[in-house]
């Protein structure tokens, strides 16, 4: 089997689009995004450096590098083609472009058996578990939230407020406290950062919708940040969601999401679905996400291996 690297930012649209096709025939939750957004995801990304290879129309694999350390690969091999070797020979591409790279290390995820023992098999040490859930937009009730005294909420469509965008940045960056797997980490977020994903947003043809709270000083205590494309788009996803740690315990993370959610629903009669992702151990949001009506699709294990 002939492995292939593609740069995917200039790969044609027929090589990524097997790309998709074997993407969505091992994705869990269905439906799969479309093909046009596929393609904005493979050739637009907002920092770091993206590696394929593509085994036919078999299998594929990338590499995702973020700085300082934060790798990811993702190995995908058509359920009728596995344990053929496929999987193996990307994964040995895969490695030998990292240790190229200088990496020490790169995570993956795997959600069943087969996986697990393949990813056993090559050295690989499982981490954390992430919990992928939905909610069915048009089946769960939405009540108006209730703020603390002193706090108010805001929502945009695009980029954030000029006058909002430093807090809104420091906001974002709350999440670096989240569990990562392997102790890898990512660069500071800041409001460039803020400035260079709303960007990437843009030219991937996703509409970004943030909910913020905001105190009486005009600080940003929590934010989320849902994605959509234009309609018809039955399936959104939450980008983030993060609170400050001062201002956590004071249900501002369940407003947000509430608001955020309510708005959707009214202003995108299209969106059916919205998905979400956190680490198992995230308790706190995992329990903001069942009071909303999120209901859990499937756990995968981040699994590590070190070169």
């Amino acid at each position: 089997m002939e492995i292939r690297e593609l740069d995917s930012r200039t790969a044609s649209d027929e090589d990524l689009l097997t790309i998709h096709r074997i993407e969505a025939a091992c994705a869990h939750e269905q439906p799969f995004r479309s093909p046009e957004l596929s393609l904005a995801y493979y050739r637009v990304w907002t920092d770091g450096d993206r590696r394929w290879w593509l085994a036919g129309e078999l299998g594929a694999a990338v590499l995702m590098s973020m700085p300082p350390s934060f790798n990811q690969v993702q190995l995908m091999v058509l359920p009728a083609a596995r344990r053929r070797g496929i999987g193996t020979a990307l994964l040995a591409s895969v490695v030998a472009s990292a240790r190229e790279q200088g990496l020490q290390s790169f995570f993956a995820h795997h959600s069943d058996e087969a996986g697990a023992a393949f990813a056993r098999r090559v050295g690989a040490v499982d981490d954390q578990r992430e919990v992928r859930s939905k909610l069915r937009l048009r089946e769960v009730e939405l009540r108006e939230p209730l703020l603390p005294v002193g706090w108010r909420l805001q929502t945009w469509t695009g980029a954030a407020p000029e006058e909002l965008i430093d807090s809104y940045a420091r906001a974002r960056a709350a999440i670096d406290d989240a569990p990562t797997p392997g102790d890898m980490s990512l660069e500071p977020i800041d409001a460039a950062w803020v400035r260079r994903m709303e960007q990437t947003a843009v030219a991937r043809g996703r509409e970004s919708r943030v909910t913020v709270a905001v105190d009486a000083e005009g600080v940003v205590g929590s934010f989320t940040d849902v994605r959509v494309s234009p309609p018809p788009s039955p399936v959104s996803t939450t980008d983030d969601t993060a609170t400050l740690v001062e201002a956590r315990g004071l249900g501002l993370a369940f407003a947000v999401k509430a608001e955020s959610l309510r708005r959707l629903r009214d202003e995108r009669p299209d969106v059916e679905v919205i998905r979400t992702m956190n680490a198992e151990q995230n308790v706190a949001m995992r329990a903001v996400n069942t009071k909303l009506g999120f209901v859990p699709v499937v756990i995968e294990t981040t699994t590590v291996l070190s070169l």
